[in-house]
Parts: structure tokens; C-alpha cells; sequence
């Protein structure tokens, strides 16, 4: 037998005993369905018949609340007789309310009318004897008898209509818990039928699950242990074929491919090796080039401030080159008067000397201590760490030799403050890689505060740095008038920029977002407030994890 015709003879025996479950399911729910709203239909005509009884409350306490009447009111007292007719009235309502409901069936309903009819007329016959301009006592008597004989007779037609209407009442609870009993009974023995049905349906589909199991299952499992062991442990592979045609088949070329699996997967994992060897150069190529590109931009943006570099250290060295000239000169004069070749200053002169040699000397070591500074910054801003190992260094310092690399490009148009955090410890990260984010962010605000303020007035940068627990932020504030709105999600795109063509290359911001990510693991954004400016940030972890 075939694969295919097994199971299509099993999806028809699944099919076949699935819908006659579900057939008998929906036939016995249904039919209990029906005896349910019947019931509930019942019951609903119940509760209406226990509205029919609160109505014969109403008419049993109206009628004989004429009666009352009558007793409780002297008989020459006028309002007695409109009382008890308005009550009689409302008596004769409710009456007919009672005959249009489900108690109309009640025997003694019928004569109750006849009994109404003669208590009014005796209550009138009664009212008219009182009320004669020469009443008759005989009368009256004779009034008041009739009326009471009519209110006795009525009286006792009541009870028996309200027992009567006790009993068809107490018929109809006893009808319905008897419909109620029946309801469950026929539940239970539904619920227990499809249990039934169910726990077959169950049994049958066991069966035919075990005998799919003989027949498909097993060849196929003993198969695969067959090839798992072939392919794992190097045996030859060894089985008979049984089963299916299918499975057989498959047994039969399954030993054909068997044999030179292992060679295949040999030359797959010497291709998958040499990839990985490929992939891992390929990844370290990256690395460098990323590396590469950071110094490039670096030693770009020192080319692009060379100028101002030079301007930076012109000045002071034409200020030590001032005062040097001014003490040689002296210092000839003075050893011409000692070897008796020159005149011996007066006594101004050698005041003056004597006040200005020891400040032109101060003022030429001034000049070279600032030039050792700004030759100082350019080399540790310069610097390559070939290895783009992360170490710790000192991020105040880092700061201080950039602000200075840039000053000629901030110094004309923004003052530029310093809030660096005295206590900030040694953060593990590739100085040089930092330097060039902090350069681009404060040439940027310089630029900013240029382009936002009219000339000859200065802005201000703010750089800071703050320890936050196990994270150090970096914080570069300016007031240049903030990024527009609709550029501010382009920022760190490479090769973005808002300024004239030839003058910014969009890397910049690109660069500093891919070393602080992804070199450091740290984060750096922006906030931008309108017409103020605009203020970055980079967080940088001072745990291992972000230098990576």
C-alpha cells in the first residue's frame, strides 16, 4: 500500500468520524436547545401569571375595601357613598383586567361581575334611603340589610375565587419544576451521550494513529536513526528496506547518497573555513580603513586650521623675537662700555634698562610657554594610536589641547567657557578618535554662532564634561540660533551638510556618530532649542563593555 492511498483513506476515516461527531453534536445540542427556549418561553408566561396574582391582590384588596368603607364612615356622612362607588369602580377595572389575563379560566371569575353589580346596587338603593328629605328608618334598615347581605355573599364568592386562584397557581409552579426535572434529566443524558461519542470518536482516532504509527512512522524513524548514525558516527549505512513504496524507495537512495555524503560535507567546511578566514580580514580591512578615515579627517581638519596654527604661534614667537632683539641690544651696549669701546649709559638709561630687561625677559618666556603650548596640543591632538586600542586617558586634557588646536576658528566670533569636571576619572576610549568628535562639534558651533550672529558680536560655547555613575557625559553648548527643524533627522547621515559646496564635506557628523556608537558604545544627540541654540551631547561608558 501506497503512502498516498493510506492517507487519503485516513483523512476520509478522520473526515467520516469528525462529522458524524460533530452531526450528532449539533443534532442533540439543538434538540436541547429547542426544549430550553421552551422552557424559558414557559417560564416567562409564569412570570406573567405572577403578575395575574398581584392583580387579584389589587381586586381582592379594592373590593373589600368598599366594604370597609361603608363600616368605617357613619352612615350620614355623604362622602361614604362617593368613596365606596370610586372604589367599586376601580374594583370593576381590575375585574376586567382579570378576565383579559391567564386566570380567566377560573370558574368563579364569571359570577364575580354579577356580585359587583348587586353590591352597587344596594350601596345605591342604600345611599337613597339615607339621603330623602324624610328618611324612613324602615328604609334604611331595609338598605343597609341588602347591603350587607350583598357584601356577605360577595365576600364569600372572593374566597373561593382566591383559593381557586391559589390552586391554578400552585398547577402552574408544579407544571413548571416538572418541565424543569424533565430538562435536566434530558441534559445529563445529552452530555453523556456526546462524552460517549467523544471518548469512541477518541479511541478509533487512537487506533488509526498506532496503525499510522506501524505503518509510516516507524519505517521512517528507524530510517533516519539509520542515517544519523551513518552520518555521525561513520557507520555504513544498513537497512532494509520495509514500509511504504515510498519509504522503500526513499531507503534504497538514501544508501546511494549515503556514501558520499561525507566527502561533500568535507569540501563544505573547507569552504565554510576559508570563508570565515576571508570574512575576519575582510572585518579587520574595515576596521583599519574606519581607522584610516578618522585620521584622514583628522589630518584634514589640521590642514584646514594651519593657517590659523601659524597665526597662533607667529604671534607670541614675534613677541619673544621683540624682546630678544631689545635684550641683545642691551646686553651689547653693556659689554662694549666693560671693554672700555662704548660710552657708560647715563642715569636714565640705565633706569629704563633696569625696568624694562626683566620684564622683555618674562615676557619672551610667556611668549615660548605659550608656543610650547599650541605645539604641545598639536601633537597630542595628532596623535595616532595605530592600534585603535582603547585606553585610559585623561578626558579634561583631551579637551583642553582641542579647544586650542581650534581656537584660531572659535576665538573671532564666541568666547568659549570650560566646565570640566575636576574629579572625572581616567575614561578608557582612543583619545585621538574623541579629539576629532569634540574638534567637529566646536568648529560647528563656531560656525553657527557665526553665520547666526550680525559681526562684531560674539556668542558663547559652553564645553563640559560630568560623571553620571558608571558613564562620563560630554556636553558642547552654543547659542548660534539652533538646527532647523526639517534638517535636524539628517545630521548624522553621511555626506549631509548645510554649507556652500567646497566648504563642508558631510563627514564630519557622520564620523563622530559612528565613533562614539559604534567604536565606544556610547550614544551622542542633540537638543535644539528655537532661536537659542543648540547643545550635543556624548555619553561614554566607563566600563569594559563600551570599549570593545
Amino acid at each position: 500500500m501506497s503512502v498516498r492511498a493510506y492517507v487519503i483513506f485516513l483523512t476520509l476515516a478522520g473526515l467520516g468520524g469528525s462529522s458524524a461527531l460533530a452531526f450528532f453534536g449539533w443534532w442533540a445540542l439543538t434538540d436541547l436547545q429547542a426544549a430550553t427556549e421552551e422552557l424559558r418561553a414557559e417560564t416567562e408566561k409564569s412570570g406573567e401569571a405572577s403578575e395575574s396574582h398581584g392583580l387579584v391582590r389589587d381586586f381582592l384588596a379594592s373590593v373589600r375595601d368598599v366594604v370597609e368603607a361603608m363600616d368605617l364612615y357613619p352612615d350620614n356622612f355623604n362622602g361614604t357613598f362617593v368613596i365606596a362607588h370610586e372604589t367599586l369602580s376601580k374594583s370593576k377595572h381590575l375585574l376586567r383586567d382579570l378576565q383579559d389575563s391567564d386566570l380567566s379560566q377560573a370558574q368563579s371569575l364569571a359570577g364575580l361581575e354579577g356580585d359587583l353589580n348587586e353590591l352597587g346596587e344596594a350601596i345605591l338603593a342604600y345611599q337613597e334611603a339615607m339621603q330623602a328629605k324624610r328618611s324612613d328608618r324602615v328604609a334604611v334598615r331595609k338598605g343597609r340589610k341588602e347591603f350587607d347581605e350583598a357584601a356577605g355573599v360577595l365576600d364569600h364568592n372572593l374566597l373561593v375565587f382566591e383559593q381557586e386562584a391559589g390552586a391554578l397557581r400552585q398547577n402552574r409552579r408544579d407544571e413548571l419544576e416538572s418541565r424543569k426535572l424533565e430538562l435536566e434529566e434530558q441534559e445529563t443524558n445529552t452530555h453523556w451521550l456526546l462524552i460517549g461519542a467523544t471518548c469512541l470518536y477518541f479511541v478509533v482516532t487512537m487506533l488509526l494513529a498506532w496503525r499510522t504509527y506501524l505503518s509510516l512512522a516507524r519505517p521512517i524513524r528507524r530510517l533516519a536513526t539509520a542515517a544519523e548514525k551513518t552520518i555521525e558516527e561513520g557507520t555504513a549505512f544498513a537497512l532494509a528496506a520495509v514500509g511504504p513504496q515510498e519509504v522503500k524507495s526513499l531507503t534504497t537512495r538514501l544508501g546511494d547518497l549515503v556514501h558520499g555524503l561525507e566527502e561533500t560535507v568535507a569540501l563544505r567546511t573547507r569552504d565554510l573555513r576559508e570563508k570565515a578566514t576571508q570574512l575576519e580580514q575582510e572585518m579587520d580591512q574595515r576596521k583599519d580603513l574606519e581607522t584610516q578615515l578618522v585620521h584622514a579627517q583628522k589630518l584634514e581638519a589640521v590642514g584646514q586650521l594651519a593657517a590659523g596654527i601659524a597665526h597662533e604661534i607667529n604671534s607670541p614667537s614675534q613677541f619673544v623675537n621683540d624682546n630678544v632683539l631689545f635684550l641683545r641690544d642691551a646686553v651689547k651696549d653693556l659689554l662694549a662700555v666693560a671693554t672700555g669701546e662704548g660710552e657708560p649709559p647715563d642715569a636714565k638709561e640705565l633706569a629704563f634698562l633696569k625696568e624694562q630687561a626683566p620684564e622683555s625677559v618674562e615676557q619672551a618666556l610667556q611668549g615660548m610657554d605659550r608656543i610650547t603650548t599650541i605645539v604641545k596640543s598639536m601633537k597630542n591632538f595628532a596623535h595616532r594610536d595605530a592600534s585603535s586600542e582603547k585606553k585610559p586617558n585623561n578626558l579634561n586634557q583631551a579637551i583642553q589641547a582641542t579647544t586650542v588646536v581650534a581656537s584660531n576658528e572659535w576665538k573671532y566670533y564666541a568666547e568659549l567657557e570650560l566646565d570640566l569636571d575636576l574629579y572625572l576619572p581616567l575614561v578608557p576610549c582612543n583619545v585621538g578618535e574623541i579629539n576629532q568628535v569634540v574638534l567637529n562639534l566646536i568648529v560647528n558651533a563656531a560656525h553657527a554662532i557665526r553665520d547666526a550672529k550680525p559681526e562684531g558680536v560674539k556668542g558663547l560655547i559652553v564645553v563640559s564634561t560630568k560623571q553620571y555613575g558608571d558613564e562620563v557625559v560630554i556636553t558642547i553648548r552654543d547659542d548660534g540660533g539652533g538646527i532647523p527643524e526639517h534638517v535636524q533627522a539628517k545630521v548624522f547621515e553621511p555626506f549631509f551638510t548645510t554649507k556652500e559646496v567646497g566648504v563642508g564635506t558631510g563627514q564630519g557628523l557622520a564620523i563622530a556618530h559612528n565613533v562614539v556608537t559604534k567604536s565606544h558604545g556610547g550614544l551622542i544627540w542633540f537638543e535644539v532649542e528655537a532661536g537659542v541654540g543648540t547643545t550635543f551631547f556624548i555619553r561614554l561608558p566607563l566600563g569594559t563593555e563600551g570599549s570593545g
